[in-house]
């Protein structure tokens, strides 16, 4: 079964923007790095850790990187044997590229067992609450992600003002019917960081649909995105633009 037949299967939008995608590039663009600058926005179409040692400067990482529990995802093996490969070099490339500043990495609980083997020491948890409303033959309910924190160059009490968020998600952004992505964070959690943290460079290593890009922009801040899948990347440059679209749209009719 080729990868678009199976993405088809899975997730037809999926598999329709892949096959534009191809139909647009040759081999080798489909294989080298793609930069794209859109507006305070800087964007890679490539593997995080061809471009992270490239990178510094960067005020704080907001991210959600693979949890390595065996999550379906559509072109990256989430083994749970990868984990802790995928730790090791990611966790001092973060350290590194924001000098020992705010990062915040969404993480499974199905590792808590783990987490002190790769964050540093005193890393806290901020609870990202989440209501899920009513839906046909399912009742309301409330779950939580834990996102990891951590900072040599402040507390948890500098960048937000408190460790836990909840998301009402009735009026949800991401489970659009167009959203190739299969479990896109709630805009309003991201944004929820964007908006606090004291820095005015935001970076997501695993940018997929764009969602942190999205609510960096929103809370007036730069952004450095890199996703690797290049379907999640179009669409996460496609939501960004329109975000920029829609805040310059507001600043004019605010101007006098």
């Amino acid at each position: 079964m080729t990868d678009i037949q199976h993405a088809r299967q899975v997730n037809p939008f999926y598999a329709a923007r892949l096959n534009r995608y191809r139909a647009q590039r040759s081999i080798g663009e489909l294989h080298r790095v793609e930069k794209r600058v859109i507006g305070n926005a800087t964007l890679y179409r490539a593997d995080c850790f061809d471009v992270l040692p490239t990178l510094s400067g960067i005020g704080a990482v907001v991210t959600d990187p693979p949890y390595g529990i065996g999550f379906k995802y559509r072109s990256y093996d989430d083994a749970p044997d990868k984990y802790d490969d995928l730790m090791q070099r990611l966790v001092p490339q973060l350290i590194r590229v924001t000098n020992n500043g705010p990062c915040f990495l969404w993480q499974s609980p199905l590792k808590a067992a783990e987490w002190h083997r790769y964050f540093p020491a005193k890393f806290r948890i901020i609870a990202a609450c989440k209501i899920y409303p009513k839906r046909p033959g399912k009742s309301a309910c409330l779950s939580w992600d834990p996102i990891i924190f951590w900072s040599g160059r402040s507390r948890i009490h500098d960048e937000l003002p408190r460790d836990w968020h909840l998301a009402d998600l009735t009026p949800y952004d991401g489970y659009t019917g167009g959203n190739p992505v299969p479990c896109p964070r709630p805009l309003v959690q991201a944004r929820y960081i964007c908006d606090a943290v004291n820095a005015d460079t935001i970076l997501d290593p695993f940018m997929g649909s764009g969602t942190t890009g999205v609510a960096a922009i929103h809370a007036g801040k730069q952004f450095v995105g890199i996703e690797r899948d290049p379907v999640y990347f179009e669409y996460a440059c496609e939501r960004i633009a329109r975000a920029i679209n829609a805040d310059e749209a507001v600043r004019a009719t605010e101007s006098p």
